[in-house]
Order: structure tokens, then sequence, then C-alpha cells
């Protein structure tokens, strides 16, 4: 069967291979191609080519989109449109596919919906579709008809050792490269899928499940592949949670070697899970930079969301990592539903506590299939209604909804003033260069990567650049009292 994988365009996803969404795409557009299907892959952020047009020299019999990010439905339902009128069968799969299944609208725009597991789902699908059989009885879809869709039982997620090494060849990696820290050509690659923890704004649990690795082996023969063939420098892990063995990270460690130590990496991971000694190893098998989502400074809020940490310990990790030579960026949200400015203030205390060398302030955004999300709408506080609604509300740059007891200026303030004190930084990163000039490159890479992109791209995403950089000097400037009444004033800056 013709099979056509999507990652739609929208948002920030204008270049590269990004996250989970493409990912997911990856490992299933591999797995379909060595099950005997014939398989192209469109990353619409990069990929110029117009599959919607007969003319292209490929007839998808199906096309199968992977929308993890909200910004990409409005892309998604656009391209599936076209599609359709070719007569090729369309199957939405991902965290918009899990949420798309319980909204009055999403079957209009799609055939089939892929719940949870995408590999042998997919396979089973297409092979049923194409011999005319009932797929009734496939476990882990969703199938569209009038007014919504019937679901399937659900299917088990199956162990990687099961799946294969994602295989490159199939999309021009020269074009997905990023340019991030010290690196010239970063690309996203992952270990492990899922996440052992419940945090209550995290739609991982439902969407991946507990957290399952991949046979180590098969991570090490893609890097030096990407090393190899197409100079690869850098791999930002996009597991939910990095985490490695002694034994995986001496085997990193001679992977590099033998790639002239050629490439660095870095991810999201949990401090209390990293020993100081395992820091040092993380550090000599080629660690850089890692991200730690830290959400709040106030023990109510992180009670309710069930994070817990031990600040201390936190602070001590992100000490032991610069002196290493390890980046690192701590990840905060403001607006949590029932959070308090008492709450905020002691986000501001704890984030400046932290030698970081980047502060991520985020607002606080409903994501379906999270237990705050479930529990609004149970008190009937927020409900989503359509799936273009989901396209316009998640934004964490912007804040649709205020959910929490702190006045909205409030939080763009602090959001602000964090920005502006990341973009000051002096503070040395791990590639020699000033942290705040690390994020002056990559606002100035990212303005440069809109530009490539049509016209409407590139003023939408101009605008947006501009827009950001206006707010992050307007409220700390328009709203003193409030910086004083946080303390933002008082927010170390070297």
């Amino acid at each position: 069967m013709n099979v056509l994988t999507i990652q739609p365009r929208g948002g920030f996803m204008l270049r590269g291979i990004t996250h989970p969404v493409c990912r997911d795409l990856m490992m299933s557009a591999t797995f379909l191609k060595k099950r005997g299907h014939t398989v192209r892959v469109w990353d619409r952020c990069v990929d110029r080519t117009d599959f919607t047009d007969p003319k292209s020299g490929f007839h998808a019999d199906a096309a199968v989109f992977f929308i993890s990010q909200s910004s990409s439905v409005k892309d998604a339902i656009a391209v599936s449109a076209r599609l359709r009128s070719n007569g090729t069968v369309i199957v939405w799969a991902d965290m918009v596919a899990l949420l798309g299944a319980d909204l009055p609208d999403t079957h209009l725009y799609c055939d089939y919906l892929l719940l949870g597991e995408y590999c042998f789902t997919a396979d089973e699908l297409l092979r049923a579709l194409q011999s005319g059989d009932d797929v009734s009885g496939i476990a882990g879809i969703a199938v569209s008809g009038k007014g919504g869709f019937t679901k399937t039982e659900k299917r088990p997620l199956p162990a990687f050792s099961e799946l294969y090494p994602t295989d490159w060849t199939l999309i021009d990696v020269e074009k997905c490269f990023r340019r991030f820290q010290s690196c010239k050509k970063m690309l996203y690659l992952n270990a492990s899928t899922g996440c052992p923890y419940a945090c209550g704004f995290c739609s991982t649990p439902a969407c991946y499940g507990q957290r399952r690795k991949r046979p180590f082996g098969h991570v090490l023969s893609e890097i030096d592949f990407l090393v190899r063939n197409h100079g690869l420098d850098g791999i930002n892990f996009s597991d939910e949670l990095l985490l490695f063995t002694d034994e995986e990270l001496a085997a990193m460690k001679a992977c590099r070697e033998r790639n002239g130590n050629s490439f660095v990496w870095g991810g999201e991971t949990r401090p209390q899970l990293l020993s100081d000694a395992t820091l040092q190893k993380m550090y000599d098998a080629g660690c850089r930079w890692l991200l730690f989502g830290l959400e709040s400074g106030s023990e109510t809020v992180r009670a309710r969301l069930s994070k817990g940490y031990d600040p201390a310990r936190v602070a001590e990790v992100v000490d032991r990592c610069t002196e290493l030579g390890i980046s690192t960026f701590g990840s905060f949200i403001v607006g949590f539903p029932g959070e308090t400015p008492q709450d905020l203030r002691e986000t501001v205390r704890f984030a400046s506590s932290l030698d970081l060398d980047a502060f991520l302030f985020n607002y606080f955004v409903m994501i379906a299939e999270t237990p705050l999300y479930e529990e609004a709408v149970k008190s009937g506080r927020f409900c989503f209604r359509s799936i273009l609604e989901y396209d316009s509300l998640v934004n964490t740059d912007k804040l649709d909804g205020n959910f929490s007891r702190i006045p909205y200026r409030e939080l763009a303030t602090v959001k602000a003033y964090f920005d502006f004190l990341t973009i000051t930084r002096k503070k040395k990163t791990a590639a020699k260069d000033k942290a705040g000039a690390q994020f002056l490159k990559k606002a100035i890479n990212t303005a440069a990567e809109y530009l490539r992109g049509s016209p409407k791209e590139a003023a939408a995403g101009l605008w947006s650049v501009a827009k950001r950089g206006v707010s992050v000097a307007y409220y700390p400037l328009a709203h003193p009292g409030i910086v004083k009444k946080y303390g933002l004033h008082n927010v170390n800056r070297k």
C-alpha cells in the first residue's frame, strides 16, 4: 500500500524533525516500510513538495498524520481535505487523536484515529483496508461514522525490542538539522518513550504510558550513521525522562570516541535522580546541557501537581552541572489552577536562587488527557468543544484562560522579567558563550528560519518574535509595582 506519513506544519515547527510527534512518525514510517508498504515521509516543516498534487509522482492510498502539537491542527485539516479529494484514506495519530476521539467535530476531518499505539495498529489497519476486510475488530482505533467515532478495544503498548532502528534514509536529514548551543547540526533523537510519573498538567502517561526504553544498540547505530553520513554534532534527546544506566553511559562514551568525540548531547531529566557520580559519567559521555522541569517553587502547588522534589538537592545538582561544564535550563509554569500570589512569590524566590543558564517561564494551559483537565471538566469550569478550539487555545506563550488567582498582568510581568534575565545572562555556558548571548543567537536564528518560509509564514513568525520582544521590555517597565511586589528587582542577574 502507498502510505504517506505526515508531520503537519504549525506554530514554531517550521524546521526540523522535532520532539515526540516526529519521533513517532519516523518509528512508524520505518515499521511500515519494513512490513512491505511503500512509504513517503512528508515533513511539512521543511519539505515543500506538494503530495496533494497528482503531479507529485506519488499517489497515497492512505495518509497518516502525526499531530502532537495543537498548532498543527489547522494544517492537518487543510491537507487532509485536499488528500481526501484524491481518494486517500485519512488517519490521524498522536495526542490530538486521543483528544479528538471525544470531540464532536473531529470525525468530519479524518476517517480513522490511532489511539496510543501506532506501528502495529497502522500496519493492521492498512492491510485490512487494502484487502477490504472489516476493521471493527482491530484494537486501538476509532472509526469515523455519522455523529462521531466508534472506539475499539484498547491495544497494549509494545516493547521497543519488537520495533526496528529508525531508517533515516526516509528523510532529507540535512534539512532537519538545527543550531543549538555549540552545535551546528543538532537533531532530535530518542532513547525512550513515556514517563513513570503522573504530573497533574502532563499528558505523557495518557499518550505514551510508562517509560519504555529502546534497545540502546539501536540508538547507537543511528548515531553512528548520522555522524558518519551527515556530520551530526549534537543530539537533543526528546525523551520525557532522559536517564541512562552506567553501562549505557559507557557505551555512549565509546560511541563518541570512535566518532572522534565529534558530537555532544543533552535532554530533559529530573535532578533528584542524578548523583554527583552520575553527572560526572554523563559529562564524560558527552552531556553538555540538561533541562529540568521544576514548574513551581511553591510546595503547595507541587503537591497538587504530584511534582515532588527537594529544592536543596535541585540547587546542588545545578551547581554541580556548572562545575562540570553542563548548561542547565529550568522550566517553570505560572498560572496553575488555584495558584495564589504567595505561590508565585515562592516560585520567584526559588528560581532566583538557582544558578541556571536559562529560565524558561511559560503560562499554564489546559491540555486534554491530564488530571487537571479532567478536574476542570468534572467541575464544569472548562471543556474543549471543538478540535479547532484546541488549536487556538493550547499555546504556552499566551494566556487565553487564567485559572489562577493572580491577575494576568502580574503573571505576564513575572514571565517577562525572567525572559529578560535569560537574555541578559552573563554566566558562561558549556559552549563558552554567555548564556544571554546564546538565547539572542537563538532568537536571530528563529527569525531567519521564519524568513525561509512562505511570505505568510514569515510575516506571522516575525510578528510573533516582535511581540515576544516587546512584552519582555514592556511589562517590567510598565508595572514597577509588580516588580517590587514579587521581589523581581532582587533577582540575581550574574
